[in-house]
């Protein structure tokens, strides 16, 4: 199972193209064999705000968007062992506490992330993918 942060999960539904050769190659593969992606919890909230400011447009409305996106991923729900991952994550980890809690999801279920941030990969607390 792969972990798809935030803004590459919304690149998988609305703009592939954004996602790096090497992501496309993964996530086709992930996707021929039947291994699932998945999303932190936190990542409907992040995307239901960025709608709810203006900040992100979508094609329906957001609540049926996040209907499809619990249909077609893996939702991981926040538990005891992803906030305290989250929690021990030292600096100089970004301190958006998004970014924690998606990476304590991934470093919780050993699972790689696959995100463009680049504080994220220069800290490269957890298995990376880009």
């Amino acid at each position: 199972m792969i972990l798809l942060d935030t803004h590459c999960a919304l690149w998988v539904a609305l703009a592939p193209e954004k996602l790096s050769i090497k992501a496309r190659a993964r996530i086709r593969k992930a996707e021929t064999s039947g291994e699932a992606l998945a999303i932190s919890c936190v990542s409907l909230w992040e995307i239901a705000q960025k709608h709810a400011r203006k900040q992100l447009e979508l094609y329906v409305d957001c609540g049926q968007f996040l209907t499809e996106m619990e249909k077609d991923l893996v939702v991981l729900p926040l538990t005891r062992a992803i906030a305290l991952q989250a929690a021990r994550l030292a600096d100089p980890f970004p301190k958006d506490p998004m970014d924690r809690l998606i990476a304590g999801t991934a470093l919780a279920h050993d699972l790689t992330l696959l995100t463009a941030d680049e504080k994220i990969h220069r800290v490269a607390a957890c298995k990376l993918l880009w």
